[in-house]
C-alpha cells in the first residue's frame, strides 16, 4: 500500500509533467503565431511595395500624357 507522501509525490509528478506539456504546446502555439506574423508582414509590405509601383508608373503616364499633349498643343499651334 502507497503511504500518503508518496501519493503526494506521485500526485506532484503527474501535476509537474501536465505543466511541462502545456509549456511545450504553449511554446509552438507562440511560434505558430510568429510565423503567421511574419507572412502577414511579408505580405502586406509586398502589397505595399505594388502600390508604390503601380502610384510610380501612373506619375510617369501622367507626365507622358502631358507631354505628348503639349507636343499636340505646339503642332496645332504651328499651323
Amino acid at each position: 500500500m502507497l503511504h500518503y507522501s508518496d501519493n503526494f509525490k506521485i500526485s506532484n509528478y503527474k501535476i509537474k509533467m501536465d505543466t511541462l506539456e502545456k509549456i511545450k504546446e504553449l511554446k509552438l502555439k507562440i511560434n505558430e503565431i510568429k510565423e503567421h506574423l511574419e507572412d502577414f508582414i511579408d505580405l502586406n509590405q509586398a502589397k505595399q511595395n505594388k502600390i508604390t509601383n503601380l502610384e510610380s508608373e501612373i506619375n510617369d503616364m501622367k507626365k507622358g500624357i502631358s507631354g505628348y499633349l503639349d507636343e499636340l498643343e505646339n503642332l496645332i499651334n504651328q499651323k
